[in-house]
């Protein structure tokens, strides 16, 4: 009997490794999705909160200015799914808050992000300023 349950800590240990392995994690953004991203074409000339300006390491977004502390890219149908965490501030002078968004990208200029899966909103991207 002990031998048994053995064997079956073993495969469970086992089965959670290979569900590690289909994460692979980032401590910044990939080229991909680096740029600025509005949910309108006229809402890229604007300063709006809904859009998103993404560097390699940080970005502003409707939580503030955050600064990554981690991204988890994992495989899904519809493309990759970027689980990411942040540090953010609304103004300088607030306390830090971590911030959880998924991106997904749509085609070479488009996402969705949101909060969850149920919450996800369409992006595009803004063109470069000159």
């Amino acid at each position: 009997m002990i031998r048994i349950a053995g064997v079956v800590a073993a495969i469970s240990a086992g089965a959670i490794q290979v569900a590690d392995a289909d994460e692979i994690r980032h401590t910044t953004f990939p080229g991909s999705l680096v740029g600025s991203w509005a949910q309108s074409a006229d809402l890229c000339a604007k300063d709006d909160k809904s859009n998103f300006a993404i560097t390699p390491s940080s970005y502003t977004g409707p939580d503030g200015s955050c600064a990554v502390e981690i991204i988890v890219e994992t495989a899904a149908a519809e493309g990759a799914n970027y689980s990411v965490r942040g540090t953010c501030k609304a103004t300088p002078q607030d306390q830090p808050h971590v911030v959880s968004v998924i991106m997904r990208l749509k085609g070479a200029d488009g996402m969705v992000a949101g909060g969850s899966f149920e919450d996800l909103k369409p992006y595009q991207r803004c063109p470069t300023k000159p």
